[in-house]
């Protein structure tokens, strides 16, 4: 059998089958790409999204500060990570304004309960939200939201801050948010989010003489969502060592408590 390969036998074996040299191109080119989305595509645990219910939004560097904290030494406590190994990729901050009356209700929904780790709502949002809240034991705040005091560097103490509780029906009360519309940079000349509407002209001509029950919130919460797979092992689907949502949290008292 002649099977000596020549110019003429490569021409005509291309001129019929060329179709399926150029599948197999296709394929490969196809079959890397997806590899390569997969192998470069940000998890779940690797993500953290802030949804924040504020009037204005100034100069937020949040994101870069938090990074810088986290790429820092200081993120380990006594040698370990407390809130798991340096993963993140991306930190995402998205504020709403709650006078928006077309979008926010369905945003805070979509956005905010099912897709967000860390939340900041107003009060009257917060009893109809609040099963969807990590329970702010002693444990979870002490070992990891509570802050440092930037003045004296000491830790914090439990009653150093405002919280939003929840009866339940034992009677026990559970606090699932900690108020921050106090805080120095949360409203008022120099805030980073502004949380009190009469801080902003044009709702304080619509609402200025409206009755108080008619007033727009001016009590604002950060709770940490139970949906959140950054929250360690106080979450229903985070493995312990993915704890990064406790971290941010905890720089977001950090910055903006004074």
């Amino acid at each position: 059998m002649d099977n000596k390969i020549t110019k003429k036998r490569i021409s005509n074996h291309l001129e019929y089958d060329w179709i399926f040299y150029v599948l197999i191109v296709v394929v490969g080119i196809l079959g890397s790409y997806f590899l390569f989305s997969q192998i470069n595509r940000t998890r779940d645990y690797e993500d953290i999204t802030l949804f924040v219910s504020c009037y204005g939004e100034n100069d937020n560097d949040f994101v870069g500060r938090t990074f810088a904290d986290m790429n820092k030494s200081d993120y380990q406590s006594n040698g370990r990570f407390l809130y798991g190994e340096n993963v993140l990729r991306e930190i995402t901050v998205e504020t709403r304004d709650p006078l928006d009356r077309d979008n926010y209700l369905t945003l805070l929904q979509t956005h905010g309960i099912i897709t967000s780790d860390i939340l900041v709502v107003g009060k009257s949002y917060m009893e109809s939200c609040a099963a969807s809240f990590v329970p702010l034991t002693d444990e979870i705040l002490t070992e990891y939201l509570l802050p440092d005091d930037r003045q004296t560097g000491e830790k914090l103490q439990i009653d150093a801050f405002e919280y939003y509780t929840v009866t339940l029906s034992s009677g026990e009360e559970r606090r699932v948010g900690i108020k921050i519309s106090s805080f120095a940079k949360m409203h008022g000349a120099g805030s980073v989010f502004e949380t009190d509407w009469r801080n902003v002209e044009g709702y304080k001509t619509a609402y200025g003489e409206a009755a108080e029950e008619n007033q727009p919130d001016d009590e604002f919460y950060i709770c940490l969502n139970s949906q959140s797979k950054n929250i360690g092992k106080f979450g229903k689907h985070a493995k312990d060592k993915n704890a990064q949502a406790l971290f941010v949290f905890n720089r977001f008292l950090t910055y903006y408590r004074q």
